[in-house]
């Protein structure tokens, strides 16, 4: 145990504590003090620490840097000389890497079972390269810089100034450190992925979930049609079905394909068999039907994103979060960006990627469904409320609105004419040429060289929105008509952009995906289809509204 005298900033506890907690760097408050985590942050450190079951006074507390830094608006971190220790986008520099290995050292002399780091520095620092915190937060990892097992989770200090709700990320990340202390090994979960199934295998599989009365299946589509496809029973297994080879080549006969495929709509359209999906109403049933003419019928279909929806409506609802608070799952949903530009993800890799989902998305239910019965007297009556939307919301979807497409491209043409038109007169009315659209110039133009007085938004910058350019065309003085046609240019910009040049589908229909809770208050939302066509349907422009036609 460090004495009283022993006692720094940046280093407090006993070595031998079962918990050792990186952190960032002392506070001014921290240097004043003398001890680390006692400032605004520590506060929090301490009440969380306190919440999650566990003991200041039995953690080994250390911070990466033992002097006080400072930040710029980006988040890059600098020394008291001004060098870069962590750029936000390469992580830890040379400089930082080098500061920072006093500490290293110590967390791997410490007798720690498992160490929980605070913020994105002391995690690069153990796991090496850039990992963005809040994908990783969570994430029960091992460091073979100092062969012991860590999880990441924000800086409290971050709740001060970044997003309150985030204490209840560090509270989950602390409970699930304190899991971790009876051993020093790092136990994951245990799954059995089938990446290479034969025939045979492929075919026994939805006879598997047929029998298990429950299916859940994860669908991965690569110029909106399905690339692979995974089933899982159950939270330990779980198989891929690729239509894509390794080397671009099909990996079925066409008899084959034909056969699985018809298997799978058997298995999907059979009300007997629980359907579980991440995002099964808004995105599954729709493609399943639309693109494969496959009907998903149950009776309550399990869609975890609906479910975490209903129970956390302040976090997000992607599944990699979702795990992150159900499971020991570490995060693994960056070995699915095959679509990306130069991806160089492995073949097999993206077909564990596509099991681990099923896989991951079965144990998120299990958890879900128990608290859907159990948090405050129960929420099934609103889940189920919300799922009774798959039909309706699947017909929306897929029959769209049908678009008088010659009237609609008149139209665009007349409005491009009238824009070249208000172009053209501001740049004969204003003093200067400056692009209306660039906040920036218009905020120049009218508060810096007309001499306005500068309004604010509600965070207390400078505005240029339409509010601001409305009060200056009540003000008649100079600058007035510049205003007037900075709102005019930028409302028919928007209508032609984002309502008249929309893009149709190959029918010549509109269409948009919709969410059934898409907003924090539940209701539901819209927006481009998965093929990049369409828009949100619920705000038309009242003008676009007379090129929708019956039918």
């Amino acid at each position: 145990m460090l004495s009283r005298s022993e006692r720094t900033p940046w280093e407090e506890g006993n070595p031998a504590s079962k918990l050792c907690v990186l952190g960032e760097a002392p506070s001014y408050v921290e240097m004043k003090l003398g001890r680390p985590l006692v400032g605004p942050s520590g506060e929090i450190f301490n009440d969380l620490l306190n919440q999650a079951g566990l003991a200041r006074a039995q953690t080994y507390i250390l911070n990466l840097w033992p002097y006080q830094v400072t930040k710029d608006r980006m988040g890059n971190i600098y020394n008291p000389y001004n060098e870069c220790l962590w750029h936000n986008r390469k992580g830890l520099t040379d400089i930082g890497e080098k500061e920072g290995l006093a500490s290293i050292d110590k967390a791997r002399k410490c007798g720690a079972n498992a160490i929980l780091t605070l913020g994105s520095p002391p995690m690069d620092a153990l796991a090496g390269g850039r990992r963005p915190i809040m994908k990783w937060r969570g994430s029960p990892l091992y460091s073979k810089r100092i062969s012991k097992k860590f999880i990441p989770t924000v800086h409290p200090a971050a709740t001060l100034h970044g997003v309150y709700v985030w204490r209840y990320f560090i509270l989950w990340d602390m409970q699930k450190v304190r899991d971790e202390l009876s051993h020093h090994t790092l136990v994951l979960p245990d799954r059995n992925l089938i990446i290479r199934p034969s025939y045979s295998e492929a075919m026994e599989y939805f006879d598997v979930c047929r029998q298990a009365g429950r299916v859940t299946t994860d669908l991965e589509c690569m110029n909106n049609h399905v690339s692979c496809f995974s089933l899982s029973y159950r939270k330990d297994e779980a198989l891929t079905i690729p239509f894509i080879g390794p080397e671009k080549e099909d990996f079925w006969t066409e008899e084959q394909e034909i056969k699985i495929w018809l298997k799978y709509a058997q298995l999907m359209s059979d009300r007997k068999v629980e359907k579980i999906n991440h995002n099964l109403i808004g995105f599954d049933a729709v493609f399943l039907f639309s693109q494969c003419g496959i009907y998903v019928d149950c009776d309550r279909p399990g869609d975890t994103m609906i479910a975490q929806s209903i129970l956390y409506p302040d976090f997000r609802m992607g599944l990699d979060v979702t795990a992150s608070m159900h499971t020991r799952q570490p995060y693994w949903k960056d070995d699915g960006k095959i679509w990306k530009a130069n991806s160089k993800i492995p073949w097999d890799t993206f077909q564990r990627y596509c099991a681990l989902d099923a896989a991951a998305t079965m144990e998120c239910w299990d958890v879900l469904a128990e608290k859907l019965s159990t948090r405050d007297g129960g929420y099934w009556e609103t889940y189920d409320m919300t799922v009774r939307l798959k039909d309706a919301l699947c017909y929306m979807a897929v029959r769209g609105l049908k678009i008088n497409k010659e009237g609609l491209a008149k139209t665009t043409a007349m409005v491009a004419k009238k824009l070249e038109q208000k172009y053209d007169e501001l740049a004969q009315t204003a003093d200067y040429p400056f692009n209306p659209l660039s906040p920036a110039q218009c905020a120049k133009y009218f508060y810096e060289h007309l001499g306005h007085d500068p309004y604010k938004n509600a965070a207390g910058g400078i505005s240029t929105d339409d509010k601001a350019m409305s009060r200056l065309v009540r003000k008649a003085s100079s600058g007035a008509r510049e205003a007037k046609l900075v709102q005019e240019i930028r409302a028919l910009n928007k209508l032609k952009g984002t309502y008249l040049e929309v893009e149709l589908d190959l029918d010549e229909r509109l269409r948009c995906s919709w969410n059934p809770r898409g907003t924090v208050f539940g209701r539901l939302s819209s927006s481009k289809t998965i093929a990049g066509t369409g828009m949100n349907l619920q705000n038309l422009h009242p003008e676009f509204k007379s090129f929708i036609v019956a039918g």
